[in-house]
């Protein structure tokens, strides 16, 4: 038979709690002590603006190499479909990481491509849910 007169239990570690990486709507407690925390991610238009600048940036270096070589059309490819992708970033995100890396693959054989690549994976990324 259970003693009805024992203490609410302890935190035992860091992870006692909840984790919600989604929607939750209402109170979620772990325990009658427990506090609620609650995370909101707000994308700056500045940020989504660098991103854009960084990717027009790119896109015209790349124009510049239009038909010399094969990689330079893939890589404009890679682009077009990144860039619809700033409006949702967080729609899909790793996605969107994998083909941040790609582009960046494809841009390594140039060394002035690839910092532009590289300014374009870093300021899109930051637009992404935990970053």
């Amino acid at each position: 038979m259970a003693i009805r007169r024992q203490p609410d239990p302890a935190p035992n570690g860091p992870n006692f709690g909840i984790i919600n990486t989604g929607n939750m709507t209402g109170p979620a407690q772990a325990a009658a002590f427990s506090q609620n925390v609650s995370q909101t991610n707000h994308i700056t238009n500045e940020a989504v603006d660098k991103a854009r600048d960084s990717i027009d940036d790119l896109r015209r270096r790349l124009e510049e190499l239009r038909g010399q070589y094969p990689e330079v059309d893939a890589a404009l490819r890679d682009l077009a479909m990144i860039t619809p992708r700033l409006d949702e970033p967080d729609r899909d995100p790793g996605t969107l990481r994998y083909m941040l890396q790609n582009l960046v693959e494809r841009c390594g054989g140039f060394p002035n491509l690839l910092a532009a690549a590289q300014l374009v994976q870093s300021t899109v990324v930051a637009l992404l849910p935990g970053s």
